[in-house]
């Protein structure tokens, strides 16, 4: 039988994508990733196979999370469409300085890898493809309920205009622009996509 590892396969999961997240793929050496893991080589490679395996595992966690925020709401009433303010929020508002200041690991990956590794930039692109159709299904359930006044766009095309915005705010997170002007950017969208945010007392927080 093979030996169980010696440490929090998770753990060590996790440290790496951290550093994937703050550094990028290509940036991130197997030396540093051992380092920050915590771990050997042969363990490394007994676990995880190679970098790229390990990267590929780290987006699947990163986008199970971030799926996680766009499919969850307050409560078992919330309005459908809570799933979206819901979403920005955790994503430019309530999120603790540092991590906003790394955007998204998704989106990072999309911009860095687009010419040198197409597959993994497709992997990073349907994950996010995702939480735009769960921007759909909330934008229609919430039309369904009256919720929403009909805007001219349907709802495929409000959620991919969301998540232009979304991703946008992300690259805009990475240059350092203020926490104000990004959560303000982002409650004007979702109010321009009709949820009717409450821009007068939904400040900024700085995490």
């Amino acid at each position: 039988m093979p030996r169980s590892p010696e440490f929090d396969r998770h753990h060590a999961r996790d440290q790496a994508l951290q550093l994937f997240w703050s550094q990028g793929y290509q940036a991130a050496s197997l030396n540093a990733l051992l380092q920050t893991m915590g771990i050997g080589r042969g363990s490394f490679y007994a676990s995880f196979g190679d970098k790229k395996s390990l990267f590929i595992e780290c987006l699947q966690a990163f986008g199970r999370q971030t799926l996680a925020l766009a499919g969850g709401r307050d409560g078992a009433d919330a309005p459908p469409e809570r799933v979206i303010s819901a979403f920005f929020e955790a994503s430019f508002r309530d999120v603790p300085e540092a991590r906003l200041r790394r955007g998204c690991l998704l989106v990072n990956s999309i911009l860095e890898l687009a010419d040198t590794d197409p597959a993994l930039c497709q992997m990073a692109t349907d994950i996010l493809a995702g939480v735009e159709r769960a921007f759909a299904d909330a934008l229609r359930q919430a039309l369904a309920q009256g919720r929403l006044q009909p805007s001219g766009m349907t709802p495929e095309q409000t959620a991919s205009f969301l998540m232009t915005v979304n991703q946008g705010l992300r690259v805009q997170c990475r240059k350092g622009l203020p926490r104000e002007r990004i959560w303000s950017t982002a409650m004007h969208a979702m109010n321009l996509a009709g949820l009717e945010y409450p821009v007068n007392h939904a400040a900024a927080r700085q995490g």
